[in-house]
């Protein structure tokens, strides 16, 4: 996979962390990502890419650091309903975001995003197209580890 289409996501997602909620993110080496039967992401955004290039980014968290977004975003619920919904719409919004931030960087290339789609629950699945590399960003932050997985062919 070419790192000019990688890049542009490292430096949306870091951005996005330092000017929302004052959370410095430091991204870790990329590697190919295998099936995972378990892992420590309890909730993930996805959103497809379609044009110049074509294929999935996927956010992932941990509840407990999304949980501290949200905290820090100062957003106020008043029922744990209401919580999981706004935390939920968080995380669709923070992927479109990053994504949003990345195609404009590769503006040369002209890509559209989906409108993002969360999955949540622990050991969810990600049925990724079989035909193409899943490189997985991952993420370290004060709060607690995210990462950042993008899946793309020309």
């Amino acid at each position: 996979m070419d790192v000019s289409i990688i890049n542009p996501f490292l430096s949306a997602t870091v951005n996005l962390f330092e000017n929302m909620f004052a959370i410095e993110a430091q991204a870790g080496a990329p590697f190919l990502l295998e099936v995972e039967l378990n892992h420590r992401w309890e909730l993930s955004g996805l959103l497809g890419v379609t044009g110049g290039y074509q294929g999935i980014v996927a956010v992932r968290f941990p509840k407990m650091l999304a949980d501290k977004m949200l905290q820090k975003s100062g957003v106020e619920t008043k029922t744990e309903e209401e919580r999981l919904d706004t935390l939920n719409g968080m995380v669709g919004e923070l992927t479109n975001i990053v994504a949003g931030n990345a195609a404009t960087a590769l503006a040369d290339v002209r890509i559209e995003i989906s409108p993002p789609v969360v999955i949540l629950g622990k050991n969810h699945r990600i049925a990724w197209p079989r035909n193409m590399p899943v490189i997985g960003i991952p993420f370290s932050t004060p709060n607690g580890p995210f990462e950042v997985d993008v899946c793309f062919k020309r």
